[in-house]
């Protein structure tokens, strides 16, 4: 599995966690899937059973292997800066 983060996704994550107050050291970002497709984004120490985690410039990402099995590009959309996953599973 190869996981890549565009770097205006990368800058997104690290103002959530700046907005957050959170601490890029101890605190990471997850992603899941919401009940209506969507994927949201929140605040972990760590990686829970199942995930894969990736580093990007410094921010921890969690993702479930589930989400992404094969190559995955985790990018943001032109319409309000949501998080994306392009290459799921």
């Amino acid at each position: 599995m190869s996981i890549t983060v565009t770097k205006r996704a990368r800058d997104v994550l690290e103002r959530a966690l700046e907005a957050g107050r959170m601490d890029p050291a101890i605190v990471g970002i997850r992603l899941t899937r919401g009940p209506g497709g969507d994927l949201r984004t929140g605040f972990a120490e760590g990686p829970e059973s199942g995930d894969d985690e990736l580093e990007a410039d410094g921010i921890r990402i969690f993702i479930p292997a589930s989400l992404a099995a094969g190559d995955a590009t985790i990018d943001v959309s032109d319409e309000h800066d949501r998080i994306v996953l392009a290459g799921e599973a």
